[in-house]
């Protein structure tokens, strides 16, 4: 009430506006809108005649590839680097996913990207480079260049840069560190 009158004071009302906001971990968050991404589905295809009359479902599964972008600008830190990929290899280890991984600033780094498929271990490279401003075209153009597009793309960034004008036919989400908006796509914010 007092913030409504306009009597409260700057430290205090980000105190109250830090409480009002929902403690939800990016972590579960994440693992819940991949889980989306899981195309399990029943099949009752006719199975062959040696297998028998009755016809039952079987369980049919499509492998994930995922496209993740590390905003290597120099404003998120190795800890804060290490934290994502160790979860998207956690989410990796409950879905059929194949990565591609890609690190940015204002250009892709000369060694990217780095692929994983479902059945290798996610190794996180020695050096990702960086440490100029943000544009994140690079890794949509990557992307658009490929012949098969990615059917997600999981950026980590500050979201301090230049996005692209248009928003891609594949969904896009957004790990954010700090309170910047993004202009399409799902936003997450990294507590």
């Amino acid at each position: 009430m007092a913030q409504q009158a306009g009597k409260l004071d700057g430290e205090f009302a980000k105190l109250i506006d830090f409480f009002l906001q929902p403690q939800v971990s990016w972590q579960s968050l994440l693992a819940q809108y991949m889980s989306t991404f899981a195309r399990d589905d029943f099949s009752y295809t006719r199975p062959s005649r040696r297998s028998g009359d009755a016809i039952l479902p079987s369980l049919k599964s499509h492998q994930i590839d995922i496209t993740i972008a590390i905003d290597t600008s120099g404003s998120i830190s190795q800890e804060e680097i290490n934290e994502f990929v160790s979860e998207v290899d956690a989410i990796k280890a409950n879905l059929r996913v194949s990565i591609t991984l890609l690190a940015c600033d204002d250009k892709l780094s000369d060694h990217c990207p780095w692929r994983f498929e479902a059945w290798n271990e996610l190794q996180f490279p020695a050096s990702l480079g960086g440490g100029k401003g943000t544009n994140f075209n690079p890794v949509f153009d990557h992307i658009n260049a490929q012949d098969n597009t990615c059917d997600v793309l999981i950026y980590f960034t500050d979201a301090k840069g230049i996005f692209p004008e248009t928003e891609p036919n594949y969904p896009v989400m957004w790990l954010v560190k700090g309170k910047e908006r993004t202009p399409w796509g799902i936003r997450i914010q990294l507590n």
